[in-house]
């Protein structure tokens, strides 16, 4: 459930993200075809979005990310796999998080079945800012209704490494796409990056130049903003510690140890001793560690999805 509902928030605001910057064009999607192939590479799978569509338009793209039964990401697909995870868990989340996961579910459906086709950018902009800020609300009634035991560790647990596997993918497509448009990194801009990231204020803060080295950087290694690669693997440590409180616990290590080496991999990450072929490759390296990640806890905690009901 902690998985779906990031990985729903989290594609919704790209999504706005990259419709903001077309509404400030006027529509002129031409120019922008290269961050609409980056999006769809970070939310969904360019391969299987080929197989249907011969060139990336923008309508179709956003009916694909949002609403297609051939995308298993698709924000509609991952907001009904929240809702059955909230079924099913009901007696461990309280009681007002399943009524709001359920209601927001049943309140989209209709949404869908009354919306406009090709939906207007300004209808879809207001669509994807509900559902962020449903999911704003569910985090709030996680943080401030439940107790800290098991159920609440375990949502910790999902919700950090959905967050730093999507980080580290951002990171990854957009060192891919400055490789395919030739540019070097010293002279590459991250301000995209940010954006995607939900960075720019934070990092603004911190830092006059956005340049994607900087960025990158900020992303993987700061500890003190909660969508950085560190930040995440911190959070699952700790959630970790919760779980299991013996940490000489063969469970414990099974998932700490690798745990563990991925944060070492992430901090000694640096773009300025190493070329962009090998940055992607650490990159991609970096999100196989992850997904083990997320693999092995799965299985060693016998989390499986809902069986869907027919």
């Amino acid at each position: 459930m902690a998985r779906y509902s990031e990985r729903t928030e989290n594609n919704a605001h790209i999504l706005q993200v990259q419709l903001l910057n077309m509404l400030e064009q006027s529509g002129k999607d031409n120019e922008y075809i290269d961050h609409w192939e980056a999006v769809l590479d970070i939310c969904a799978s360019k391969e299987e979005y080929a197989s249907y569509n011969d060139h990336i338009r923008v309508n179709p793209l956003i009916d694909y990310l949002l609403f297609s039964e051939t995308n298993s990401n698709a924000l509609l697909t991952t907001l009904y796999a929240v809702r059955e995870n909230a079924r099913i868990s009901r007696d461990s989340i309280p009681i007002e998080l399943w009524e709001l996961q359920n209601a927001f579910y049943l309140y989209l459906q209709q949404e869908i079945t009354d919306r406009e086709k090709p939906f207007p950018l300004m209808s879809l902009n207001y669509f994807l800012q509900n559902v962020r800020k449903t999911s704003m609300t569910v985090t709030g009634l996680i943080e401030g209704s439940m107790d800290r035991d098991l159920p609440f560790y375990l949502i910790q647990v999902g919700k950090w490494l959905e967050r730093a596997e999507k980080t580290i993918r951002i990171a990854l497509i957009t060192l891919e796409h400055q490789q395919q448009l030739n540019v070097s990194l010293q002279e590459a801009d991250g301000a995209f990056l940010l954006d995607l990231s939900r960075a720019t204020e934070s990092y603004l803060r911190k830092h006059r130049q956005t340049n994607l080295t900087g960025v990158t950087h900020y992303l993987l290694h700061d500890e003190h903003f909660p969508r950085s690669v560190a930040f995440c693997l911190k959070k699952i440590e700790e959630a970790l510690m919760n779980i299991e409180k013996d940490h000489l616990s063969i469970r414990f290590l099974e998932l700490n140890n690798p745990l563990k080496a991925l944060l070492f991999a992430i901090m000694k990450f640096d773009l300025l001793t190493i070329t962009i072929e090998e940055a992607i490759l650490s990159m991609e390296e970096r999100l196989f560690q992850c997904v083990d990640l997320s693999r092995a806890f799965e299985t060693i905690y016998h989390l499986y999805e809902p069986i869907e009901q027919h």
